[in-house]
């Protein structure tokens, strides 16, 4: 069973806050040429990355990142889940890219992700 912060999983709408986060991370999708890229946010359930080349939805990656006032690397493997070209009218204003959903998220790097969100959110104006 996961430990997270609070004895509860997370609210659904929670887990799925985007909670900006600009990070350089290590991509490898198995194909022997590791790439490095730019996370620009992070929920419980994936991350969003910024790129121009966009890889196949459904691809495998394995992904691996640093976090704020951690000595300890995020190591998770996810799937791509939703592509986002560049296009004339960004959605959300996102930079191209593409979503990749995490699969079998360790215990260890749940908590450190959750508490990158708890962070964020104890930054935010009451309400937020």
């Amino acid at each position: 069973m996961r430990a997270l912060l609070s004895e509860q999983p997370p609210p659904r709408k929670a887990a799925l806050l985007r909670v900006p986060f600009i990070r350089r991370c290590d991509l490898d999708f198995g194909d022997g040429a590791p790439q490095t890229a730019f996370i620009v946010n992070i929920n419980l359930s994936g991350v969003y990355i910024a790129a121009d080349e966009l890889p196949q939805l459904g691809q495998g990656v394995h992904l691996r990142f640093s976090v704020p006032d951690s000595e300890r690397e995020v190591s998770v493997d996810g799937a791509v889940a939703w592509l986002n070209p560049k296009q004339q009218h960004p959605v959300h204003s996102l930079p191209p890219g593409f979503g990749v959903q995490f699969r079998d998220l360790s215990d260890d790097d749940a908590l450190t992700i959750e508490r990158v969100i708890m962070d964020y959110k104890d930054r935010q104006p009451s309400g937020g």
